[in-house]
């Protein structure tokens, strides 16, 4: 079965096994659109079949985050390989096997309990690497909309963004939830800035095929008192580059990225919120980039 998603305005055809539809793949069917002449960015095929380690790999990238999921890539001359895992210190559960230009992917699914897992690693993978050369980012950030705009909270999992996010639909009235964990950003032919949700939300189910202009990224901070600041250009780049998704060691994709990363530093506002899990730091936030 093979199904056609367009996420941010990028195209990419995801090919299942028979029989996972239609419970473990609703977060997808918001993105879901018909066969037409539009090439996708990157087709994904999946099976249960396993798969030999291609010989001559390279480590490219292996990290060990207890607690967290496991994406360890390697390369040879022709494939780019990735091996997976929920958590750190599990078994790999899906392996990952891609051509050079991220076009084509195979994903190879140990038991049926991991294919939600590995799905959406192996798509996130694949949009991230695919789109940074289009003026996209994928971020790791919780979003809310606000008077029909975005505005991106980010820090690094377990600071708060969540909760900030909670803040300001229980306490700004007309606020609700755009993405938890993976929005994508991507500049417009126009210039404008654009943030859009994906089928990739983290733990939260918020899966909406929306999106709106951005009204400012803030970078949440843990702290006893509440305070805001707007960040520089080169403090917003900062910020911004830390929570983008893609292949830096790649000369082509790290200048894509570096690209787009520069304008949104250079056009957007930025700030950094001190704050405490409470209403006050959502009115402390709301009234500095809100009112820019």
């Amino acid at each position: 079965m093979v199904k056609l998603y367009c996420v941010a305005g990028h195209c990419f055809s995801i090919e299942f096994p028979d029989g996972v539809f239609p419970d473990r793949f609703s977060n997808y069917e918001p993105f879901e659109i018909e066969f037409n002449s539009s090439s996708p960015i990157f087709n994904l095929s999946v099976s249960y079949s396993g798969i030999a380690r291609p010989d001559e790999l390279e480590s490219v990238l292996v990290q060990r985050v207890p607690g967290e999921s496991r994406l360890d890539l390697y390369s040879n001359k022709n494939i780019w390989f990735v091996e997976m895992s929920p958590l750190s210190d599990m078994d790999t559960v899906a392996s990952l096997c891609v051509d050079k230009d991220f076009k084509n992917g195979s994903l190879y699914v140990s038991a049926k309990e991991y294919i939600r897992f590995a799905v959406d690693n192996a798509a996130m993978f694949m949009f991230a690497f695919s789109t940074s050369k289009l003026d996209t980012l994928e971020m790791h950030s919780s979003v809310i909309v606000h008077d029909g705009k975005a505005y991106m909270f980010l820090a690094k999992s377990g600071t708060g963004k969540s909760t900030h996010s909670r803040m300001w639909i229980q306490n700004i009235p007309d606020t609700f939830l755009l993405n938890d964990d993976n929005p994508a950003v991507r500049i417009m032919e126009d210039g404008q800035v654009m943030v859009f949700g994906t089928p990739w939300s983290g733990k939260t189910p918020c899966y909406r095929n929306m999106s709106f202009p951005l009204g400012a990224m803030v970078r949440i901070s843990r702290s006893k008192s509440n305070s805001i600041s707007r960040l520089s250009v080169l403090e917003a780049y900062a910020l911004i580059s830390s929570s983008a998704s893609g292949a830096r060691f790649i000369d082509k994709i790290a200048d894509g990225l570096h690209d787009t990363i520069s304008r949104i530093a250079i056009e957007q506002a930025s700030f950094v919120l001190n704050c405490r899990p409470d209403p006050e730091a959502a009115e402390t936030c709301y009234n500095a980039v809100c009112n820019i």
